[in-house]
């Protein structure tokens, strides 16, 4: 359905009757809830009491059928569902609010807008089990602002690998990678370099900007904010360079991007996705597509091609925009995988809503990077073999364990299991039946 369509048509109404289970939570901002979106999508309920929360709560995520909302005028983070505000958690006076993947939450405790000072707490981590919360400081972080914080690569708790949260402070040229292990700053391998953007963002970081890592993941991901700008794909894959350092790789295909900050990268039967902010301006709409990556940061009628499904922005009668925000609200996304198939996308949206969707793919035997370069090259993974498609200089393909089995070969005959195919500057993953 088009933006243009959308502009000329009245909203329909939706009930929480779309829920799968057919249950009716009947509450007086899920019976207003309207919505336009793709057939693959379906609201679960919406809840727009949070309104009045741009301002003081500007981050916020969904897990386990709630939203976790940090307020730094209040120094709680509200705990919010289809109902309403159920419950408030004590911490402090930042905005930044996050959680791993063991779904530890990660929050900043510390002043809003001052510098990291090593003799305060600066950030909480409270427990997904439900112990006691943990107050540590921040040592080696460089002075200033981050609204925003990304996803945390594993679990801050485990006393082996813990978990990894990354970060810049506005307007300073600096990535920040911070191991936290059992609960603690790991100080000595805290490690702070100048990390240099593609884009003309002064300083490389903006308030606005967010890195994110997932377990299991061989790179990082990192959105530079490029305000009321639609043209750009604004994320950005980073991988590690020849001095050991996270550097620019490539851009991931975001079909229709706002430029608004906030996205999320998950699997779904074996196919990665992302889903991430859309519409011509900084409103409520988001985009999911599957995982791509592309060496320019242009947006081509060739990147549709990568669309799963479309939520558009709420629309006014009159054909406006419902919720209007910009860039320093951000629009903020995470996703809760069910099966192969199915997944939970939760949505805040502060001065709008919080919503869960419920979105339903197809899959199929191609893994995460099918299309990870697809102007040049696709991987296939098939039945007891893999295809390469497309122009390559150069073609590798290892084990996971990182034995070479092939090189310059584009059809390879191979044992199932999970392979690494390189092909010019593109790493990609590919399962074989």
């Amino acid at each position: 359905m088009s933006n243009f369509k959308l502009k000329t048509m009245k909203k329909q109404l939706l009930t929480a009757g779309l829920m799968l289970t057919g249950m009716f939570a009947l509450t007086p901002s899920i019976a207003e809830a309207k919505s336009s979106m793709d057939s693959n999508l379906t609201l679960v309920w919406m809840n727009t009491d949070v309104a009045p929360l741009e301002l003081n709560a500007r981050q916020g995520f969904g897990i386990n059928g709630k939203f976790y909302l940090q307020n730094k005028e209040t120094k709680n983070i509200e705990v919010w569902n289809e109902t309403g505000k159920i419950e408030e958690i004590p911490s402090g006076e930042g905005t930044n609010i996050t959680f791993d993947d063991a779904g530890n939450i990660i929050v900043r405790i510390g002043t809003f807008n001052t510098a990291y000072v090593s003799t305060r707490n600066e950030l909480r981590i409270i427990p997904a089990d439900g112990s006691a919360t943990i107050d540590i400081p921040l040592t080696g972080i460089t002075p200033g602002r981050l609204d925003f914080w990304g996803h945390v690569k594993g679990n801050v708790l485990d006393k082996t690998t813990g978990g990894v949260l990354y970060m810049g402070t506005a307007w300073y040229p600096q990535l920040i990678e911070i191991p936290i292990i059992n609960g603690q700053q790991d100080v000595a391998n805290t490690y702070t370099y100048t990390y240099s953007s593609p884009f003309a963002v002064a300083g490389n970081f903006a308030t606005t900007t967010i890195i994110s890592c997932w377990e299991n993941s061989e790179s990082i991901s990192i959105l530079s904010p490029l305000y009321n700008k639609t043209n750009c794909n604004s994320i950005q894959k980073l991988s590690i360079d020849k001095d050991g350092n996270w550097a620019h790789d490539s851009y991931y295909v975001t079909p229709r991007h706002s430029g608004c900050a906030g996205y999320y990268i998950f699997k779904l039967g074996g196919q990665d996705y992302i889903v991430y902010p859309s519409g011509s301006t900084n409103t409520d709409g988001f985009t999911v597509s599957k995982l791509a990556t592309k060496t320019i940061s242009d947006v081509e009628e060739s990147d549709e091609s990568v669309r799963i499904a479309t939520k558009y922005s709420e629309q006014k009668d009159d054909g406006n925009a419902m919720y209007e925000n910009n860039a320093f609200f951000g629009n903020h996304l995470s996703v809760e995988a069910i099966n192969e198939t199915q997944a939970y996308i939760y949505q805040y949206f502060p001065k709008g809503y919080i919503a869960k969707y419920l979105l339903t793919v197809e899959t199929g035997s191609v893994d995460n990077a099918k299309l990870a370069n697809p102007s040049k090259t696709t991987v296939i993974g098939g039945n007891g073999e893999i295809t390469i498609k497309g122009e390559s200089n150069s073609i590798e393909v290892y084990t996971i364990n990182g034995i070479l089995i092939s090189r310059n070969e584009n059809k390879v005959k191979c044992f199932p299991g999970i392979y690494i195919v390189k092909t010019d500057n593109n790493t990609t993953k590919v399962m074989v039946k």
